[in-house]
């Protein structure tokens, strides 16, 4: 009943809605996310003047805004935290997913994707920032989308509030969504270890709901084991990847060639593919970089910075480091594997093996 319900969600919200037709007989299949979330990113980096390429440098000064309280958290902290919230499974077996499914191609979709969603990010963390109010059981801020959009209403109707019904059912709907994650999350990680070092999924599962206790009975013990784990786990993985390509350097030109030629169809085209690798790359990259989610902006209200911009650089940054930085990597890793390694295998087993 359960697993019922959860496909019924998900082809509601990443399922084809309609089709849009493309020269050659093939179609386009458009979900109601991205026919939510593409158009709301290509306007807000048009109005923003393609904020992500021209502010990158800004985005880097962001990260070392100072603060003053304690009990807060700093903007390079909630880059941390947000950046944590969205590297997970769809980092890495999503990438796996999309080029199985659309081919090398997807990987330039999700570049893209990240340049939208990086103008999405600054926005709704820049909102989440004007719209935080003091956190009286943690000390410092919280905030988010119920929290602006509550206050929205708020203004909209001339009237205060204790509940908006549109900012309840987002908050409802993230305590959800970040459950379901959660338990995808940790199957893959008892998965993980299973392939890797034949460690029993109970064993993982056990040590996995003791770190998870701590973290929600701690205060403030997600940011310190974050601020610890977080960088290393980005840096070990960039530089495994440098690793892997510097070994495999004759195979990197073919390799961006496969992605581009890949991504503009010249072989998809004909063989009624093309749709395929457009859409897989746009929803991975949407679901690894979570621009749009509201998951990011509840780190993003929890920063003390002194002009609440510098917070939306910092989570603009944190797409990039997300979907162009790791996602690549996995992306990199995947096709540079020999053929006879990753043949036969699919989610979390490939990547491993590759």
């Amino acid at each position: 009943m359960v697993v019922s319900l959860i496909e019924r969600i998900y082809a509601l919200l990443w399922g084809d809605l309609i089709h849009v037709p493309l020269p050659g007989g093939d179609s386009v299949g458009i979900s109601l996310l991205i026919i939510l979330l593409i158009p709301t990113g290509i306007y807000f980096t048009v109005r923003t003047k393609v904020l992500p390429l021209r502010l990158f440098s800004d985005m880097i000064r962001a990260l070392m805004s100072k603060k003053e309280n304690k009990d807060s958290l700093s903007t390079f902290q909630t880059l941390i935290v947000s950046t944590a919230t969205r590297v997970g499974m769809g980092n890495l077996v999503g990438v796996v997913a999309a080029i199985s499914v659309g081919g090398a191609g997807a990987v330039f979709w999700m570049w893209v994707t990240a340049l939208i969603g990086s103008s999405t990010a600054f926005v709704e963390a820049t909102l989440a920032q004007i719209h935080k109010e003091k956190d009286p059981l943690y000390g410092g801020y919280r905030g988010g989308p119920a929290y602006y959009i509550h206050h929205y209403m708020e203004e909209k109707t001339g009237k205060k509030k204790n509940h908006t019904l549109i900012a309840v059912l987002f908050a409802i709907s993230g305590l959800i969504c970040w459950c379901g994650i959660s338990q995808v999350i940790s199957n893959s990680v008892a998965s993980s270890f299973e392939n890797a070092f034949h460690i029993p999924p109970l064993y993982t599962t056990i040590v996995l709901v003791a770190v998870a206790a701590v973290i929600v009975l701690r205060k403030n013990a997600t940011v310190k084991v974050l601020d610890l784990i977080v960088p290393i786990m980005a840096v070990c993985y960039f530089f495994i990847t440098i690793f892997i390509i510097l070994i495999n350097m004759k195979s990197i030109p073919s390799v961006f060639g496969r992605i581009f030629e890949e991504a503009f169809g010249i072989r998809q085209v004909v063989s009624g593919g093309f749709g395929a690798v457009l859409m897989n790359g746009v929803k991975r990259g949407l679901f690894s970089n979570e621009a749009g989610s509201g998951s990011a902006p509840c780190a993003a209200a929890a920063a003390e910075c002194d002009f609440p911009v510098k917070a939306g650089l910092t989570q603009a940054l944190g797409v990039f480091i997300d979907t162009i930085v790791i996602c690549s990597c996995t992306a990199m890793i995947m096709l540079l594997a020999p053929e006879n390694v990753v043949a036969g295998k699919s989610g979390m087993d490939l990547l491993q093996s590759a």
